[in-house]
């Protein structure tokens, strides 16, 4: 019998049968570790797309609670939830003692990571958590030790670089001091405990190969880090780490670069959409028969058009390319009503739920497949001009959200859906392959309820 651990890894990764044999080893160990780390323990592997990881084994502690009361495995956890997963596959190194939030409990916890290699590549990483206030109540009780003159180290060295993070390695590659602008950074980067003694490994940006005293740029998660190491000669220090959080410099440089080329984006949006309506349009009209269903299938590719240009309308209002997907899918509504609905049909459609800002992009899909089963609805749910409701419920979350498309019409028999039939069909496709989510049907006497879920991107 096929594990689950295949199963996710054959899904959503690109490893080999190889690698998830590796993987699969270590589903035994699991309740070992947690039991003696007291801690739960995963294992992540990195999607095919590289844009989230996924839990592929878990093992919770018996000997202490679990920070989880249900499985999460199969869950896709998105990087900047996870600092120390990103940074361990990024650098393929191990990262101690760094805060993160547990999905979908949303809680604080500690994480300690190290890389699984298989023939030299790394394939996963092995997962360590422990509550955040338990850890916290530990490190509360060592004492700090920021280095100073006192401790005889070269700070006259890098007094230029005083009002940046310091921090000086000794012969082995450890901490032997730092400022207060380091202890401050590494905090604020979830880092728990003192710095003083941590392998030089587990803090730096990234790999350092060798000491050439240059400036580097690294970006770990949602933060830009510049940063140098240099030689020096004091005590027992042997090098000095300079470190400057660029992020806010960065994101200024990232809201100007936007307003310049926001115009350039939207004509470039404009074309895919044009070109995606141009080939809708050619394979609607192979179906096309008569005058009826030649009006029809102008309306419904207005429609589309229209459920794009929502998008674009919204692409402008939120900041860099994200836009309100309530705000998208209202639009849908409102030209919905201008297209297909007249005075004399008693239907009402209604857009709630919680609010996501997502890609113009997603919102092109997701606006796409909502327009697809609004029509559906208002041409098969309410027959020979019945009255009815149509409701587009959002429902944030992390990592994944959903919308639900349902109204009180008379159903369908899924196995009677009319072969060719574009809508359903269109709709299925866009979110299989488009939003990488799953689709469900639910239909009776009572009415038809769609739901998809997708990645917030």
């Amino acid at each position: 019998m096929i594990s689950a651990t295949r199963m996710l890894c054959q899904k959503y990764t690109d490893l080999t049968d190889g690698e998830i044999a590796h993987i699969e080893s270590y589903n035994a160990l699991l309740p070992a570790l947690a039991n003696a780390e007291e801690a739960d323990v995963f294992i992540d592997c990195r999607t095919s797309t590289g844009r989230s990881a996924i839990v592929v084994c878990e093992a919770k502690p018996q000997t202490v609670p679990s920070n989880y009361e249900s499985t999460i495995l199969g869950m896709l956890i998105q990087w900047q939830d996870e600092p120390a997963v990103d940074r361990s596959f990024r650098l393929q190194v191990p990262t101690v003692g760094v805060r993160a939030v547990s999905m979908p409990e949303d809680r604080r916890i500690v994480q300690s990571v190290e890389p699984i290699f298989y023939e030299e590549r790394l394939i996963a990483v092995l997962i360590y958590e422990k509550p955040a206030m338990a850890v916290e109540a530990v490190v509360a009780q060592q004492e700090e030790h920021p280095a100073g003159e006192k401790d005889g180290l070269d700070w006259a060295g890098v007094a230029d670089c005083l009002g940046e993070a310091v921090i000086f390695l000794n012969q082995e590659g450890a901490v032997c001091g730092y400022n207060q602008a380091a202890g401050t950074l590494y905090r604020d980067m979830g880092y728990i405990g003192d710095l003083m003694g941590m392998p030089g490994s587990n803090i730096q940006p990234a790999a350092l190969a060798e000491c050439d005293g240059q400036w580097h740029e690294s970006s770990v998660v949602n933060r830009t880090l510049q940063y140098r190491r240099v030689a020096v000669t004091s005590g027992t220090a042997r090098w000095a780490l300079i470190i400057r959080d660029l992020t806010g410099k960065r994101q200024l440089e990232q809201e100007l670069a936007f307003q310049k080329t926001a115009l350039r984006e939207l004509r470039h949006r404009m074309k895919n959409s044009l070109q995606m309506i141009a080939n809708i349009t050619r394979n609607r009209s192979y179906e096309t028969n008569d005058p009826t269903a030649i009006q029809t299938a102008l309306l419904d590719t207005a429609n589309r058009l229209l459920s794009l240009t929502a998008t674009l309308d919204g692409v402008v209002q939120v900041s860099p390319e994200k836009v309100s997907l309530l705000q998208v899918l209202e639009q849908v509504r409102k030209y919905t009503f201008q297209t297909l609905l007249t005075p004399a049909r008693s239907i009402t459609i209604r857009v709630w739920g919680q609010d996501v800002a997502v890609s113009a992009d997603c919102a092109a899909s997701v606006a796409l497949v909502v327009n697809e089963l609004v029509q559906n609805a208002l041409k098969h749910a309410f027959p020979a001009g019945a009255a009815g409701e149509v409701d587009i419920q959002i429902q944030a979350g992390r990592p994944l959200c959903k919308v639900t498309v349902g109204d009180n019409g008379v159903g369908f028999r899924q196995e009677a859906v009319r072969p060719g039939g574009m809508g359903l069909e269109l709709a299925a496709t866009i979110v299989r392959e488009k939003l990488m989510g799953e689709w469900k049907v639910d239909s009776g006497s009572g009415g038809t309820r769609i739901t998809f879920d997708f990645l917030e991107q």
